[in-house]
């Protein structure tokens, strides 16, 4: 018997943000990518980092007028462990607003170039740190952030180091 995957198309950003458009938004391809990079980021803040058996990846689609990018879920039930159904319906309803994830919306317009993405990524993630950072308390303020904070650390260490540096206060 054949193994069979499922997926599952995420869309591309928050649905009540604006979005890249093909034609429209100049460096498009740039600005998509970095989009359902973030997205997918994002989605990781409210949900966690995928359980065994689902994988979170950036999909190119073709389109008449040129490829575009979306977050998919690519889903083995094979793996399913009872955490699933739950954290598929988490991905599923997704955020409408980038600020649900603890993201500032991003500046989109300053990406001109491919080699800047990666740190154009990263500093969104770290940014998102910091907005979601406990107090010097040791309390999140929204309580929602402690949840985004903590899976945002788990999930990019890097951008976690970079809104934190060793010796750095975290608030």
């Amino acid at each position: 018997m054949a193994k069979t995957i499922w997926t599952l198309d995420l869309g591309g950003a928050p649905t009540n943000e604006d979005c890249a458009q093909i034609g429209h938004t100049p460096n498009f391809d740039l600005v998509n990518n970095a989009e359902a990079m973030l997205y997918r980021a994002a989605l990781i803040a409210i949900a966690g980092s995928p359980p065994a058996g689902i994988t979170l990846r950036i999909k190119a689609n073709a389109h008449d007028f040129g490829t575009y990018r979306t977050v998919e879920a690519s889903i083995d039930n094979d793996q399913d462990d009872g955490s699933h159904a739950s954290y598929i319906e988490t991905l599923e309803t997704g955020i409408a607003f980038w600020h649900q994830a603890g993201f500032a919306p991003p500046e989109f317009g300053k990406l001109t170039a491919s080699d800047q993405l990666a740190g154009f990524v990263v500093d969104a993630l770290a940014s998102a740190l910091r907005i979601t950072r406990p107090t010097s308390a040791g309390a999140f303020f929204p309580e929602s952030s402690g949840p985004i904070h903590r899976n945002l650390t788990a999930a990019f260490p890097e951008a976690a180091q970079r809104a934190f540096p060793e010796g750095a206060v975290p608030c």
